[in-house]
C-alpha cells in the first residue's frame, strides 16, 4: 500500500510539473519602422514600441499597433515559454513574426540553391557528353616523341609552407565584415566584405525612413518622427565539412529628434541563423555576442563575425589571427 501511495504522489507530481509547463508564460519583443507607434494586446494597450513585453500567457494574440492615422493588426500564438520577435512594417501594412520570415528566407534560399546546383550538375553532364562524343568522332594520332628538358636546379623557398590545419584555421575564421562612415550629408556609407571562398549568394540591400537632417553642431538628428537608417544582408556559408548555414542580418539604426543620454541614435541587430533569431543592442564602444558557433565583435565603425571554434583553436596554438 506505501508503494502505491508513493507511486500516486510521483505521478501526480509528474502532471503538476507538466501543467506548469504548459502554462509557462512568454515574452514579446515589438519593433516597429515608425518610432513610438502605439501598441495593442489583445485590445489593451501596452505602450510604444519598440518594448519588450514579459510574463506573457501562452495562447493566441491580437497586436494592434497604430502611428497617426495608419493601423496595422496581426495575430500571433505564443508558446509555452517562447519568446516572440515581432516587427510592425507600416510600409507593407502588416506586423511579421521575424523569426518565421527568418525561416521563410533560409527555405527559399536554399531550394533556390539547390535547383541551381542541379542545374550546375546537368550542364556540366551535358558539356561531357559532348566532349566524349567529339573525341570519339575525331582521328586517333600518332604518338610525337617527347623531348627531353635539361632538369632546372631546384631553389629552396624562402617561404614556409603552411600545414592544412593552418590553412583551414585561416579560411573559414572570418566570415563577413560590414563598415559603417558617416559622410558629411544625412547618408551613411556602408560597405559589407565577405569571405568569398567560403560565402555565397550574398545579397544586401539599404533603406532609411523618415526626414533626417545634419544640424549645426554636426549631429544627425530626425525631423518629425519615425527616422531610420538600416541595412540587410543575407547569405550561405559553407564550412570545412560541407555544412550549409543560412544567415539574415539585419542592422538598423533609429535617429532620435533631439540628443539624450544615449546620444542622438540607438542601433540594434537581429542575426538570424538558420531562421533562429537573436536581438543585439549596441552599448559602450565594443559589443561581443554569441550566436550558436558564432562570435560577433561590434564596434561604432564596424561589425565582423566569426567562427568561435576556430578563433579558440588559433588563441590555443598562439596565433595571430587574420585580419578581415
Amino acid at each position: 500500500m506505501r508503494f502505491k501511495g508513493f507511486l500516486l504522489i510521483a505521478i501526480f507530481a509528474i502532471a503538476a510539473v507538466a501543467v506548469a509547463a504548459e502554462q509557462q508564460p512568454g515574452n514579446i519583443d515589438i519593433r516597429s519602422s515608425l518610432v513610438g507607434a502605439r501598441v495593442y494586446m489583445d485590445d489593451a494597450y501596452v505602450g510604444d514600441a519598440d518594448l519588450f513585453l514579459e510574463e506573457v500567457p501562452p495562447g493566441d494574440h491580437m497586436i494592434l499597433m497604430r502611428q497617426g492615422g495608419q493601423r496595422i493588426i496581426g495575430q500571433f500564438s505564443l508558446k509555452p515559454g517562447e519568446m516572440l520577435m515581432l516587427e510592425g512594417r507600416f510600409e507593407e501594412n502588416r506586423i511579421v513574426d521575424l523569426k518565421q520570415v527568418a525561416r521563410e528566407e533560409a527555405e527559399r534560399r536554399a531550394e533556390a540553391e539547390r535547383k541551381a546546383e542541379a542545374e550546375r550538375k546537368a550542364t556540366a553532364e551535358s558539356e561531357k557528353g559532348k566532349k566524349t562524343e567529339k573525341q570519339a568522332k575525331a582521328e586517333p594520332k600518332k604518338a610525337e616523341p617527347k623531348k627531353t628538358e635539361p632538369k632546372k636546379p631546384v631553389v629552396a623557398s624562402a617561404k614556409v609552407a603552411k600545414g592544412p590545419e593552418e590553412e583551414r584555421r585561416e579560411l573559414h575564421v572570418n566570415i563577413i565584415r560590414v563598415d559603417f562612415d558617416e559622410g558629411s550629408g544625412t547618408d551613411i556609407k556602408i560597405t559589407p566584405k565577405v569571405n568569398q571562398k567560403v560565402v555565397t549568394n550574398f545579397n544586401d540591400n539599404k533603406s532609411t525612413g523618415g526626414k533626417i537632417i545634419r544640424s549645426k553642431q554636426n549631429y544627425v538628428l530626425c525631423e518629425g518622427g519615425g527616422c531610420y537608417r538600416d541595412w540587410t544582408g543575407r547569405f550561405f556559408y559553407i564550412d570545412d565539412t560541407g555544412k550549409r548555414d543560412a544567415f539574415l542580418i539585419r542592422w538598423k539604426e533609429t535617429v532620435f529628434t533631439g540628443i539624450t543620454p544615449a546620444g542622438t541614435s540607438k542601433q540594434e541587430m537581429d542575426l538570424c541563423l538558420n531562421g533562429d533569431c537573436k536581438r543585439i543592442a549596441f552599448a559602450g564602444e565594443t559589443v561581443q555576442g554569441n550566436i550558436e558557433r558564432y562570435v560577433l565583435s561590434w564596434t561604432k565603425t564596424a561589425f565582423i563575425i566569426r567562427r568561435a571554434d576556430i578563433l579558440k583553436e588559433i588563441s590555443d596554438a598562439g596565433a595571430k589571427v587574420p585580419e578581415f
